[in-house]
């Protein structure tokens, strides 16, 4: 086949015209037909040319059925919009794709579709088809979730097991409870079930556990969490109890587990036999923040022990242990007395805090201010950046630092969609004022990666009526790979019509390639790269120099973030950083503060005139670095007035001689560069003023 020859469009027999002769186009036919796999060849605009005898097979759909349709006659309601959004892209910038995406058959039965998408091109680069692979993988994908599914759960109860059990109590101590509130473990035990499996056999033994989880899974609150650990032996977990009324807390939650056995089981399908089992409790309270261990298990297990090795009669059918914690050396502590280790009592007072503020974090103190990204060149508003706040009940506010610690990778998935939300609200309610502005949203590489994120943005801007254009996604750059997983995400959300921003950049490890091949449409400069103008101002301005030759041929929005005074700022803009933040424009700001800063903000230096040594530095170094003088008369450069009004004459003299004839002034500009080097880095003799 001649890809995009001029018989390409039309179908003979289930096979492409366009060869040259019949005996290569049939033996061409044959191949294809020849492969299991099911392949397709579609036109540059993705029209089915042709269909291999597999692909009939694999999907039920004749050659006649599919010919001249886009194959997109395969996805339907479940069909995952960001894999899709992913191949869109690919074969929007003429790449390959390979992904497992979810089809339908002809019949309606979805299948699980290995599928390779290449472009063929013709002896100028212009695409003329595509040539797709596809292959039924649903039988390996249900082995693949069965295979996960066994990995954390029992085969017979459908139970965590024990190392699913493991995970569970990994997290517990960072759960949402108060410094007061308390876990119990408890171990359930059949009593004399090995009669059971004695008088009726194991298959019978089997079918009672079976039974048995069942009804204690229908009797579980919410946040209980149940595990078979072997055996008859199972694990009940129950939060949220106070120490002081744990016992009268928990005869509520036991009685309903208790109903479990009020009904007798059924050892078989033979009718008239039944069996009546008790069971026994062994529980005992874990404290907050307490990591669970063997030795939790071992006062369960002997709570068990000591109720079993009792009476036949017992009521009640459970046992608390009551054994009084132990501090960190060891020591027993009595319910209510102090740990006078000072470090423990640290410890314990965090882990207390992390609880309140978790908690408070999605109870209702999620809060956000809004800090502006400012056009450095005209004093334009560029956007909105969203910073989470935590808002205590008492009106203390908390930066990100006190609580982004103790959240789990599902707690920035909750975060993220809750800041989301307000962000784009408020962008609804400056809406009604008459004010269309734009927000970037702070998000983990783990969210972007969720396969529910595409839905989540897209289902919170068309609740809030926001066009995709007004958001922006900030990613941190040192949690960002360059591998195809997170490039494939990537691509997916830009598909949507947001934007994407690496965040601080230079506080990880990225590199040129990673800044080219994610898509990015800003590039935000860590803070600390800024400060570093203080410290060592030519390295720092050659990187910041490079950032904005880059920014405007990549077509980035390149930020500086950490803009904190006047020298800083003129810097950054001499060198040509585009748009910047900082608290020398503004600090973050309430919503409701941003429409009158927005009226009554005036751009920092609207005069033109240079103000800052660190300004009139940047300013220098551009010429000094290429050895070239100052363009102009010395009376119209911005440096002179500054020099005049320091009063320093040695510069005065360095400066004016970068307005002289060419070659004379290569002396001293590096003179003067020396110079302004040791007055912005406080290493010389300070007392001058740095701002006129």
């Amino acid at each position: 086949m001649t890809p995009g020859g001029r018989k390409a469009g039309r179908m003979r027999q289930g096979r492409p015209t366009g060869m040259s002769g019949p005996e290569p186009q049939r033996l061409f036919g044959r191949a294809l037909d020849a492969i299991s796999e099911g392949s397709l060849i579609t036109d540059a605009n993705q029209r089915i040319l042709y269909a291999n005898a597999a692909f009939t097979a694999v999907t039920g759909y004749s050659v006649e059925e599919v010919s001249g349709r886009n194959c997109r006659l395969l996805q339907g309601p479940e069909t995952d919009s960001i894999v899709l959004a992913a191949l869109r892209s690919s074969l929007l910038r003429g790449g390959s794709f390979r992904g497992e995406v979810l089809n339908y058959r002809k019949d309606g039965t979805p299948f699980w579709n290995a599928l390779t998408v290449s472009p063929l091109r013709d002896d100028t680069g212009r695409i003329t088809n595509f040539v797709s692979v596809q292959r039924d993988v649903t039988a390996q994908r249900k082995v693949h979730e069965r295979l996960q599914f066994l990995a954390l759960h029992d085969s017979l109860t459908g139970l965590s097991n024990r190392t699913g059990l493991d995970r569970h109590l990994s997290g517990l101590a960072r759960r949402i409870v108060t410094g007061t509130e308390h876990s119990a473990i408890g171990v359930i035990d059949l009593d004399d079930f090995k009669t059971i499996n004695d008088t009726f056999g194991h298959e019978a033994g089997d079918a009672i556990l079976t039974e048995f989880s069942r009804r204690l899974r229908g009797k579980l609150r919410a946040t209980d969490f149940l595990a078979h650990r072997g055996g008859d032996e199972f694990v009940v977990v129950i939060e949220g109890l106070d120490l002081r009324h744990a016992r009268e807390q928990l005869q509520p939650i036991l009685a309903r587990l208790h109903e479990a056995v009020d009904t007798a089981f059924s050892p078989g399908p033979g009718p008239g036999i039944s069996v009546t089992l008790k069971m026994s409790l062994g529980i005992t309270l874990l404290p907050p923040g307490q990591e669970p261990g063997n030795a939790v298990f071992r006062r369960a297990d002997a709570a068990l022990h000591h109720l079993k090795s009792g009476n036949d009669v017992r009521d009640p059918w459970w046992h608390l242990d009551t054994t009084p914690p132990t501090a960190p050396d060891g020591r027993t502590l009595q319910p209510g007395t102090a740990e006078p280790d000072r470090n423990a009592e640290e410890k314990v007072r965090s882990v207390y805090d992390s609880h309140i503020y978790h908690r408070r974090l999605f109870n209702g103190g999620l809060h956000l201010l809004f800090q502006p990204v400012i056009d450095l060149r005209t004093g334009d508003l560029r956007f909105l950046e969203a910073l989470a706040r935590l808002r205590l009940e008492d009106g203390t506010i908390l930066s990100p630092g006190d609580f982004l610690p103790m959240l789990t990778p599902q707690d920035f998935d909750q975060l993220f969609k809750a800041g989301l939300d307000l962000a784009l609200g408020q962008l609804g309610v400056w809406d009604l004022d008459g004010r269309h502005l734009r927000v970037s949203v702070n998000v983990s590489p783990s969210t972007l990666l969720h396969p529910d994120c595409a839905h989540w943005i897209t289902s919170t801007l068309e609740r809030h009526n926001i066009a995709p254009h007004r958001l922006i996604l900030e990613v941190l750059e040192d949690h960002i790979d360059d591998d195809a997983t997170q490039s494939q995400a990537f691509t997916a959300i830009l598909a949507l019509g947001v934007g994407l921003a690496m965040d601080d950049l230079g506080a990880g490890h990225s590199s040129l390639r990673r800044l080219t091949a994610l898509a990015f449409s800003t590039v935000k400069i860590d803070h600390r790269i800024l400060s570093q103008l203080r410290t060592s101002p030519i390295p720092t301005m050659t990187f910041l120099a490079t950032m904005a030759q880059m920014g405007q041929n990549m077509g980035w929005d390149v930020i500086a973030e950490g803009l904190e005074d006047d020298g800083i700022t003129e810097a950054a803009t001499v060198l040509g950083i585009p748009y910047g933040q900082g608290y020398h424009l503004t600090r973050p700001l309430p919503a409701a503060d941003v429409p009158p800063w927005i009226t009554d903000f005036t751009p920092p230096n609207r005069s033109g005139l240079m103000r800052t040594l660190s300004g009139a530095l940047a300013y220098h170094w551009q010429f000094a670095r290429l050895g070239a003088p100052h363009t102009g008369p010395a009376g119209a450069c911005p440096m002179t007035e500054l020099l005049n009004h320091i009063g320093a004459s040695k510069a005065e003299h360095w400066h004016r001689q970068q307005h002289t004839a060419l070659g004379d002034h290569l002396a001293s500009s590096a003179e003067l560069l020396q110079w302004l080097t040791i007055q912005t880095t406080g290493d010389g003799h300070a007392g001058k003023a740095e701002k006129l």
